[in-house]
């Protein structure tokens, strides 16, 4: 099942993040964010899914920017989800 309605990446300002968090415009993954198309990565993700059965789809931008960190970083699955 998927469950997906485009973001059009909000601005940082946009984010409602806890006091004392604050994200860091020259940040690399930060920055890497705005290079990405993510509904078009996100199209093609979904083509791969069923729209109508089993369990809903994690978001495109988690599944995406995993594999991102992943190859950026040369790590393990679980190296990766630890970052």
């Amino acid at each position: 099942m998927i469950r997906y309605v485009s973001q059009k990446q909000l601005p940082l300002e946009g984010f409602d993040t806890p006091p004392g968090m604050i994200l860091d415009p020259t940040n690399r993954w930060v920055k890497l964010r705005d290079c990405i198309p993510w509904d078009e990565l996100s199209e093609s993700y979904y083509k791969t899914l069923c729209s109508n059965l089993g369990r809903p789809a994690k978001d495109a931008r988690i599944v995406i920017g995993a594999v991102i960190i992943k190859h950026k970083l040369s790590v393990s699955d679980e190296e990766t989800v630890e970052q």
